[in-house]
């Protein structure tokens, strides 16, 4: 990593906060002024493919300089310190996109409204693209008002991915860090604002990475389309303290389409969820080396057929869910707040390696903290190629804790479990405030010893011995769902269908998704046969 460069990079960007506050006129184009890319630039006599724009007020036509193979965008096209402020096209090539600074989409704004959605430029990727960054502090951000529209194909991916990754070819399966990653701010509520904060536009949280603000009223907000999406080899720390996830998604609006994404091999979070309603239909996270799904800050959306697979040795939870974070807990915000963060999540398939000491800590399961709820549904946590694998036993697979998560769970507040199946020997971790033994909550007791209904917990089942020849949860040595879940003494609990992230024969995954099937991966899965 270049120090210098980092370092003018955030003076120029703490510059350009500091013109913004005030009731500054942001004059953002919205007029596509992407140009014809067949115009003769590229130095060496050919036709010039790359993507190109004038600036506002500007005759210059700003373009990508062709190599041959690649287009290549220096700071001057684009960067932390020089925003995209007119709407940009960025063509498919059958090369790469190579960006040596930051692709920052929209001017941040620190006081007075924020843009509304939609009226900020609009960056739009063609299919089978790959975007390619050169330094490791360099990341992708979506200020509020502008969108990302990144339309792909199962066929023709969008992929965001490091330069040792996509032109050295050096990137080994699990390295991270080799580049930032992404970050979309929306104007969706987050319990980080007030509601008079909201309602006299003073909602403007500052977001990890580089300088930036997120939060409104808007939880409908439309940050754009991320449809068959790859995201690898990310997590790098932009600013001190701060390590981008793959994706982080700050109060983002169910107004945005996100469905068919996937985060391989990041150092943070693959998907982290700070307020707002976005919802993500089928995600696949690979090798998230702390959290693969998190959420906080009044996060309220659905996250519908997640795949997640830990790394062999890595990996901290397949979900961590949070009301608030715990340094605010720690300075006297309640865990309560409002409005508190209650997603549904369905049809999650959670392979864990069973590892302690991971990067992030152990491998495991759920945990549901800080006031956070959570409706799981339809779902699979497997510890059992950990077990056979590894030859760990799982660590806990479900965990509750904090006095407002306990008190929903115990109440079904916006929180509950059905239809799941948790094959871990470590079942629960979650001391009930009434006495009650975990497992009379997991298997909907009513009434349980205490006299509590929990009901609301419907058709679960526990798999102590996971790796025992009689089990069935996922096809041998796959990640599909068995045709019938079956426990240690064979008896057959149900049919498969309909639980887990995929279903044997619907493999929603292929052929796009990295990782995952050998013609598409750097190496196999570390449980293949």
């Amino acid at each position: 990593m270049n120090l210098n460069r980092l370092m003018l990079v955030g003076i120029a960007v703490a510059g350009l906060a500091a013109c913004e506050g005030g009731g500054v006129n942001l004059n953002v184009s919205t007029v596509d002024n992407s140009v014809d890319n067949s115009t003769n630039n590229s130095g060496g006599g050919g036709t010039n493919p790359c993507a190109a724009y004038t600036p506002q007020n500007s005759n210059e036509v700003r373009r990508g300089n062709f190599d041959g193979t690649n287009c290549v965008y220096d700071s001057t096209f684009v960067g932390a310190a020089n925003p995209l402020l007119v709407d940009l096209t960025i063509p498919f090539i059958s090369g790469k996109h190579i960006f040596q600074d930051s692709l920052f989409v929209g001017q941040n704004v620190t006081s007075g409204a924020a843009p509304a959605s939609g009226t900020g430029p609009k960056l739009t990727i063609a299919a089978g693209n790959t975007l390619v960054f050169q330094d490791a502090a360099d990341y992708v951000l979506v200020n509020r008002g502008s969108q990302i529209i990144a339309n792909g194909s199962p066929t023709a991916p969008i992929t965001f991915t490091s330069f040792t990754d996509a032109i050295s070819g050096t990137a080994g399966a699990n390295d991270v860090q080799q580049w930032g990653g992404m970050v979309i701010n929306g104007n969706g509520i987050t319990n980080n604002c007030s509601d008079a904060e909201r309602a006299n536009n003073q909602c403007h949280v500052v977001s990890e990475g580089q300088p930036s603000n997120y939060g409104g009223s808007d939880n409908a907000d439309n940050s754009g389309v991320l449809r068959y999406v790859i995201v690898k080899h990310s997590g790098f720390e932009v600013a001190p303290g701060d390590e981008l996830n793959g994706i982080t998604f700050n109060a983002v609006g169910s107004g945005t389409t996100v469905e068919n994404l996937q985060v391989y091999s990041t150092y943070d979070d693959g998907l982290e969820f700070f307020g707002g309603a976005v919802n993500v239909n089928n995600v696949v996270v690979l090798y998230a080396r702390d959290d693969s799904l998190d959420y906080s800050d009044g996060y309220v959306g659905t996250i519908e057929n997640a795949l997640i697979i830990h790394w062999q040795t890595d990996g901290n939870g397949c979900v961590e869910g949070d009301n608030v974070g715990s340094g605010r807990t720690a300075a006297g915000v309640s865990d309560t707040l409002t409005p508190v963060s209650e997603p549904t999540i369905r049809n999650m398939t959670c392979i864990l390696s069973n590892n302690d000491a991971g990067t992030h800590g152990d491998s495991e399961g759920l945990n549901i903290r800080q006031g956070g709820r959570l409706v799981l549904e339809d779902s699979i946590i497997y510890g059992g190629y950990g077990n056979l694998v590894n030859g760990r036993t799982s660590n806990e697979c479900f965990d509750v804790s904090g006095s407002g998560s306990l008190a929903a769970a115990v109440a079904g507040t916006a929180f509950a479990v059905v239809n799941t199946v948790n094959a871990c020997e470590e079942l629960l971790k979650m001391t009930l405030p009434n006495g009650d033994p975990a497992t009379e909550w997991w298997f909907g007791a009513n009434p349980s010893a205490s006299g509590a209904n929990y009901s609301f917990n419907s058709g679960n089942f526990a798999i102590a011995d996971s790796d025992n020849a009689n089990v069935s949860v996922l096809v041998a040595g796959g990640y599909a769902t068995a045709s019938n879940i079956v426990n240690e003494a064979g008896t057959t609990l149900r049919a498969g269908t309909g639980l887990g992230a995929v279903q044997a024969g619907s493999d929603w995954t292929s052929p796009w998704a990295f990782g995952l099937r050998a013609a598409n991966a750097d190496q196999p899965l570390w449980f293949a046969p």
